[in-house]
């Protein structure tokens, strides 16, 4: 289901950008406008160049370039898909969504997951209560349990660790709140037979990376059953996707443009209060793809904290492709027990110190497997040749590929031609461009664009009459294919047929969405433009010259390359009469 227009025209009016804004950098007031440092973390900037306008809704930074509204900044910043980067917003400024061509279903659905969350937000207030402060000797031993591995009552607190009684007690609680035991077991609260599923444990509960809570894992106090527990499976809950304590140390990640995975919720706490933050834990699984993703939109380098056994060693090797797709950096650092008991008698400065001493995944890889292949006979090194030309293979990046290939040639001690086998076949990538100064074809047809946004109503006159050219037989009508780049043709040919929208309810178009930037840029450059009737038909003929220009340039036809001089002659004459006229 699509969020409807008029939710996100709702929302836009709602949203105060410079709260918004504030999230991630500090603003002063400039005049009608609030200026701070570059919030984007590839941006590291002394002088402030980032510019946000309340009066329109939008943000623009004039060193990077990036710019756009509210919804745009989350997206960005909190690495949110467009939608939930809407939903977050829209729960902030207390907006109900509407949605295009919703169904009884899908309102069931939308509504059933809102129960869902609620019923789990109930339950982490509700067993953090329990642990802080119900006086009985299994509350008492659990919280000795927490002291006794180190976690602090800020620690707690911070990450709202919690308890659930042997005997129950949430359910009566949720009844009060008018949750059923429908909306328990489809938040996964209750096991078999109705019985509380986290009865006896100690609770740490995990959230999404918009700070919902959408599950538990918990801890057994004593012997009977498995040590820890997760959430099942759930409309909300999906361990592949989740990471333990990403909202709370989601913002340290993005300012050290790293992050640590470690395996257990006490390893995450322990280096929290270390100092520590940027740690978070997979919920019992290996890390994914999909983990992977969640981190690259704030880290650049991954530390891997894993068990030096098999399952941790498979668990980096699957790991080592997709973070090469991703330009991840992905290192391995091994101790010599758990992080949380490791802490337990070292300072979060020693464990600081060790990071720079990390091994990169891939050599760590390819180590481990030499090593084994070694002391192997001749089936085992074929095996390891062919799991290492497998590996290479899987990886997409070539700067990645031909390392992966060295150090497989070197670890197994044959020639690169045995294992290249597994990097061929690949069309090499090319970088993309990272563009430059614009050409003045490309600043015409941007200069252009811009008059419309900064006024929309002279605009939709020229895009109705074009500009009249004595001469040329027919007035001037400019064309996307007049434009130097595809990506301003296509923004013309989408405010070709919106004549004198105003930009407010440009942001607002899903097909106008993917330009929410450009939009922005040329907000700003149409203030400074501030154009007029003349200035504007001067620039549709100075961008009209340009791209018959081009055109002239391109053909091979004289008699062409002739009409096309004369039409240049005719513009040129136009341009200098509207100039005359106007000094």
């Amino acid at each position: 289901m699509r969020i409807s227009r008029q939710s996100i025209e709702e929302l836009r009016e709602a949203v105060d950008i410079v709260e918004v804004a504030s999230e991630f950098t500090a603003l002063r007031r400039q005049g009608a406008r609030f200026v701070g440092l570059c919030p984007y973390p590839d941006h590291q900037e002394k002088t402030p160049s980032f510019s946000v306008s309340p009066d329109k809704g939008f943000y623009y930074c004039f060193g990077c370039s990036r710019g756009g509204d509210a919804i745009k900044l989350v997206e960005e910043l909190k690495s949110l898909p467009f939608a939930e980067a809407v939903a977050h917003l829209a729960e902030r400024y207390n907006i109900e969504l509407r949605f295009e061509g919703a169904t009884e279903p899908s309102r069931d659905r939308a509504n059933r997951r809102r129960a869902i969350h609620k019923a789990l937000a109930a339950a982490a207030v509700y067993y953090h209560k329990v642990l802080l402060k119900m006086p009985s000797q299994e509350t008492e031993r659990a919280r000795r349990y927490l002291a006794g591995r180190g976690i602090s009552s800020s620690t707690i607190e911070e990450f709202r660790l919690g308890f659930a009684p042997s005997s129950g007690g949430f359910v009566r609680a949720a009844a009060r709140l008018g949750l059923g035991r429908e909306v328990l077991e489809a938040a996964g609260l209750l096991g078999r037979g109705g019985r509380e599923r986290f009865a006896g444990r100690i609770t740490f509960p995990i959230s999404d990376r918009r700070g919902r809570i959408v599950g538990f894992g918990a801890r057994v106090l004593g012997e009977g059953g498995p040590k820890y527990l997760n959430s099942p499976e759930t409309e909300v809950f999906d361990k592949r996707n989740l990471l333990y304590g990403f909202p709370q140390v989601m913002e340290a990640m993005r300012r050290e443009r790293s992050a640590l995975v470690v395996e257990g919720y006490t390893d995450v706490l322990m280096l929290h209060q270390a100092g520590i933050k940027n740690a978070v834990a997979t919920l019992g699984t290996a890390i994914t793809p999909s983990h992977l993703r969640l981190l690259s939109g704030y880290a650049d380098e991954i530390y891997m904290l894993f068990d030096p056994d098999a399952a941790g060693e498979k668990a980096v090797e699957r790991a080592v492709a997709a973070a090469s797709e991703l330009k991840l950096g992905l290192k391995v650092l091994r101790l010599p027990e758990d992080p949380a008991d490791w802490l337990r008698g070292h300072a979060g400065e020693e464990f600081v110190r060790l990071l720079p001493g990390a091994e990169p995944a891939l050599h760590y890889v390819f180590r481990r497997k030499a090593e084994r292949a070694r002391s192997a006979d001749t089936v085992g090194r074929a095996r390891a040749l062919e799991e290492m030309k497998g590996l290479v293979a899987r990886i997409e990046d070539p700067v990645f590929r031909h390392e992966a290939l060295r150090l497989a040639s070197e670890a197994l001690g044959v020639a690169p031609h045995a294992l290249f086998a597994a990097g061929a076949g690949r069309a090499e990538r090319q970088p993309a461009s990272a563009g430059g100064l614009r050409d003045p074809y490309e600043e015409a047809g941007r200069d252009v664009l811009a008059t419309m946004l900064a006024r929309p109503d002279l605009a939709a006159d020229l895009l109705r009459e074009g500009v009249a050219v004595p001469g040329l037989g027919a007035p001037l009508r400019l064309v996307p294919e007049d434009f130097a780049t595809d990506r301003q043709g296509r923004l013309f040919g989408l405010l070709q047929r919106r004549p004198g929208v105003a930009l407010d309810r440009l942001v607002v178009d899903e097909e106008l969405r993917p330009f929410v930037d450009l939009l922005a840029s040329l907000s700003e450059a149409g203030e400074r433009l501030q154009p007029s009737a003349a200035s504007a038909r001067e620039l549709w003929l100075r961008l009209g010259i340009l791209s018959r220009q081009r055109k002239k340039r391109q053909t091979d036809d004289i008699s062409r390359k002739e009409t096309l001089q004369a039409e240049i002659q005719l513009l040129r004459e136009a341009q200098r009469s509207i100039a005359s006229r106007e000094a």
